[in-house]
């Protein structure tokens, strides 16, 4: 794959875009003076991503390995022949775009998508946001972004596709198109498996992801701190998705947002509404 493409959703976004290079409204933080921050804006863009999350990079293991062991003896039948879509809200969080329509990928995506363990694959996508209700924060300053990505197609190992997407996770989305961007991301710990309430024929696992400033590549300055966010992704025989959140305000207040539980949940949400049969 070229350096200027980031899988299989063609090439690397510019900041602002989203999966697939579409472009929905993306709204930035802002200070309450009414300054955008860059390095927010920047940080936000990469989170956006979510595609980069399935096939960022190689498959080699960047230290994170696979986490808690998972089996395809879990997986139920019946979750063959689904398409995925991106619904029009998950809970608070709404869609901020039309969203990524379901098509056919390239034949060069196919082929990657298949060394991924996804046959005949198909991509969705979208990004949503959910408004903070803070009474102390009347500039709308906070709230949350959540970021799904997903394929669908035929998957004979779903626990190997599983671990193949936390492997990926962070590898390519800050470097697609070759260029510094002054942020990196890594994995913390190893992707724990996960069995949420209402959650049942397929296999889930969550990982936090860590968000650092490189001070060696003209990082942004101003407003900018390290954050972290976690990712839960599924598999079953015929669909692979993730899904990440963040408070919008991490990236100049730092920290951890929200909890694994918290989105383990939301991505139960996101599972049943996404997934519609053949």
């Amino acid at each position: 794959m070229s350096h200027n493409q980031s899988g299989p959703y063609g090439r690397q976004p510019e900041y602002g875009a989203a999966p697939g290079g579409f472009q929905p409204y993306q709204p930035a933080p802002r200070r309450k003076a009414g300054l955008i921050v860059s390095g927010v804006v920047v940080a936000l863009a990469v989170i956006a991503g979510g595609a980069y999350f399935a096939f960022g990079g190689d498959a080699d293991d960047d230290g994170g390995g696979i986490g808690d062991s998972a089996s395809n003896s879990e997986i139920s039948d019946g979750t063959k022949g689904y398409t995925l879509v991106a619904p029009a809200s998950v809970e608070a969080y709404k869609k901020s775009g039309p969203g990524n329509t379901p098509g056919a990928l390239s034949a060069e995506q196919r082929k990657e998508a298949e060394s991924r363990g996804v046959s005949n694959a198909r991509a969705a996508s979208g990004i949503y946001n959910a408004e903070s209700t803070d009474a102390d924060d009347p500039a709308k300053v906070g709230g949350r972004r959540l970021t799904f990505d997903g394929l669908y197609g035929e998957i004979a190992d779903p626990a190997r596709a599983l671990d193949d997407y936390f492997a990926n996770v962070a590898k390519k989305g800050l470097k697609g198109d070759g260029k510094p961007r002054g942020l990196v991301m890594q994995r913390v710990g190893s992707p724990r498996a996960v069995k949420p309430a209402g959650f049942e024929g397929a296999l889930m696992k969550c990982q936090d992801v860590k968000v650092t400033h490189d001070k060696g590549v003209d990082a942004p300055k101003s407003g900018a701190a390290d954050f972290q966010f976690p990712v839960c992704a599924w598999a079953d025989r015929s669909t692979l998705g993730g899904v990440n959140v963040i408070d919008l305000a991490q990236p100049m207040t730092g920290g951890s947002g929200p909890s694994q539980e918290e989105v383990a949940a939301l991505t139960v949400k996101l599972y049943k509404a996404a997934r519609q049969k053949a």
